[in-house]
């Protein structure tokens, strides 16, 4: 299962602490749109082709790439209601990513 599936598996447990689910990715619209279609997701996966949210975020991971080439970085954050980062999981490695349960927890703390 992919970290977007895992994610709208507990779709109504993210919305239930008051939270929306957002997926930003690098790859274009039309490729976005048919991952959403394919996955059946019930929320947007958004385009960053000119990585301006990933770059605001600081989630580039500088020579990452097979090429050497600058990639993004896995991530999942949380954002608060005052706008400022409350809790993030990073890593370099593009097949690790984050459980849904940990994103629910840390949706819990901001309480």
């Amino acid at each position: 299962m992919s970290e977007l599936q895992g994610l709208q598996s507990r779709i109504h447990d993210i919305r239930s602490a008051g939270a929306e689910l957002v997926a930003i990715s690098v790859d274009p619209v039309d490729r976005n749109r048919e991952v959403v279609a394919r996955l059946g997701l019930d929320y947007p996966v958004l385009s960053d082709v000119g990585r301006e949210t990933i770059d605001a975020y600081g989630l580039v991971h500088a020579g990452g790439s097979i090429d050497g080439g600058d990639i993004a970085r896995p991530a999942t954050l949380v954002i608060g209601r005052d706008g400022r980062v409350a809790w993030r999981s990073l890593t370099e490695n593009w097949r690790v990513r984050v459980r849904p349960d940990a994103v629910i927890a840390a949706l819990d703390d901001l309480d």
